[in-house]
């Protein structure tokens, strides 16, 4: 090994998790993104509320009146096309948002990031004005991530450290939406990061923290849910099994839904997108006028099953609704989440299967309530399949973990039963068509590296070998590895043992090419 290329591989360790200094830096830069996202997505949650707001007094306001349902139907073409030209001005604000921010920390993507946080909040308060059936949270998860990039400009970063932070700044997203900073943190690790870097969850936590703290100070203390969650014997627990055999089902029935819509648009590519915005903005309008309850993210159709639980019909009526609704708006790509809807949907198949079995097991009708909970959790793992996620995430929510053990069981057989369909997790369906519909063709300094962190996995297929038998890419070098606590420089000839953590130095420019490699060597098992 050269001295020059021994002297880089030197430097590039030092900004590992043992350097005390630089981990000092990464917390202070940590803190700032806390404040930073966490400002921001506090932001974008009130304007969002005020819309909705807004909106609801509009519907009234023009209710039964002709000639001001004509002129709110020209204003929601008009919504439609700023939307529009806002995601021509910025294509990176399409969507949801969390692919996008899964192609950045993979390489594919360098996006400006104040442009992306100007078109998504603004694109976000058109379209809760108008009504459509999109959730905050994906797109405060993006917020979040670049206004961690932009902290890392502020400093000007390195190229790990500016991924690093736009994680961490992910983290907020979340965090800032639901007050559920440990849920932020797990569902980076558990559905973007895909790993366990020690230097991420640190700052990710010092982030959330700060974070929790400006959301509730602007929001409040109180948990998202309220709900009464009363206890069910353990010689009823066998209803959990077919409530997650159900919610796995819906869950592939959304995922297919979900998808289907957007190859949909894919069949018709020379209608203009300004078309296609405006069309879904006028179905608003007229679901606004007949459906109102399914309007916006959900928060109102939560608020309806905090105040009473409505009959059976109802519920099988406002469930279908909302599905269909959050099928046509998520469609072309407007911008907007599905976090927040797909926990509604997720709450009434619960209020739906509790309306069913709380009368045929004997049960109060306050139990209702406890089976809502619970297939919040089931269907986020069946759709997302992030299952630690969805139960620490809903135990957040509730502020209780009195309902663990159950939400454990439907969530695994959830999870379950759409990996056996083989269905794709939603966002990571959405990652691929970000990636197959884009020509991803970056310029990046080439002086600039990434050092990534990957853990060896159990059963993989190169265990007990030295690193120079590991197919590698080329033009990649496994410089360190931590092995029970300890940093060992690495050589070819170091044997690789399971639960090692490798660090591997890439050019910036072949990031994404060789990370996605490294990946698919990773995940090769012994057969």
């Amino acid at each position: 090994m050269s001295d020059n290329k021994y002297f880089l591989l030197l430097k590039n360790l030092r900004t590992i998790v043992n350097n005390p200094k630089h981990l000092s830096k990464l917390a202070i830069q940590g803190i700032l993104v806390g404040i930073f996202a966490g400002l921001m997505v506090c932001l974008y949650r009130f304007l969002l509320s005020g819309s909705e707001t807004v909106l609801r007094d509009l519907l009234t306001f023009i209710n039964g009146n002709i000639f001001l349902i004509l002129l709110w139907f020209i204003t929601l073409t008009i919504l439609g096309l700023i939307t529009a030209f806002l995601v021509k001005w910025e294509p990176d604000s399409i969507g949801s948002g969390i692919p996008q921010i899964n192609a950045e920390v993979k390489g594919f993507l360098d996006t400006n990031w104040w442009k992306v946080l100007f078109s998504k909040i603004t694109a976000g308060i058109l379209t809760a004005l108008g009504g459509l059936s999109l959730g905050p949270e994906g797109p405060s998860v993006q917020i979040g991530g670049m206004s961690g990039k932009g902290v890392s400009k502020l400093f000007k970063a390195s190229k790990t450290d500016e991924l690093r932070l736009i994680l961490v700044g992910s983290t907020v997203g979340i965090t800032a939406a639901f007050n559920a900073p440990l849920a932020g943190v797990i569902f980076v690790i558990e559905e973007i990061n895909h790993g366990f870097d020690k230097t991420l969850i640190f700052i990710a936590l010092i982030a959330s923290i700060v974070a929790d703290f400006i959301s509730k100070s602007f929001f409040g203390q109180a948990t998202a849910l309220n709900f009464p969650l009363e206890t069910i014997p353990l010689s009823s627990y066998w209803i959990f099994i077919v409530l997650g055999i159900v919610l796995g089902i819906c869950g592939y029935i959304y995922n297919v839904g979900m998808i289907k819509s957007n190859d949909f648009w894919d069949r018709f590519p020379n209608i203009p997108l300004e078309a296609k915005f405006v069309l879904i903005f006028l179905i608003a309008g007229v679901v606004g006028l007949y459906i109102p309850e399914i309007l916006d993210g959900g928060h109102f159709m939560l608020n309806i099953l905090d105040f009473a639980i409505p009959s059976l019909g109802i519920l099988v009526l406002l469930l279908v609704a909302k599905y269909l609704f959050s099928v046509v708006s998520f469609s072309a790509g407007i911008p907007g989440g599905i976090f927040l809807p797909l926990l509604v949907i997720g709450a009434y198949i619960g209020a739906v299967f509790g309306s069913i079995a709380t009368p045929f097991l004997g049960f109060e009708e306050v139990i209702i309530y406890k089976f809502i909970v619970i297939s919040m959790a089931g269907f986020f793992a069946a759709t997302i399949r992030a299952p630690i996620t969805g139960v620490v995430l809903l135990s957040e929510m509730c502020g209780s973990t009195e309902s663990l053990v159950a939400m454990l069981i439907v969530v695994i057989i959830a999870y379950s039963i759409p990996m056996l369909l083989n269905n794709r997790p939603i966002y990571e369906s959405l990652f691929e068509r970000l990636l197959s519909k884009n020509n991803f063709d970056i310029v990046q300094d080439t002086s600039k590296h990434v050092l990534s962190e990957y853990m060896i996995p159990f059963g993989w297929k190169y265990l007990g070998k030295t690193i120079k038998e590991v197919p590698f890419p080329k033009n990649c070098i496994v410089v360190s590895i931590t092995r029970n606590g300890e940093y060992i420089l690495a050589n070819d000839d170091i044997t690789l043992h399971y639960a090692d953590q490798i660090y591997v130095l890439m050019d910036s420019k072949n990031y994404s090419k060789n990370n996605a490699e490294i990946e698919k060597i990773m995940d090769e098992k012994i057969k």
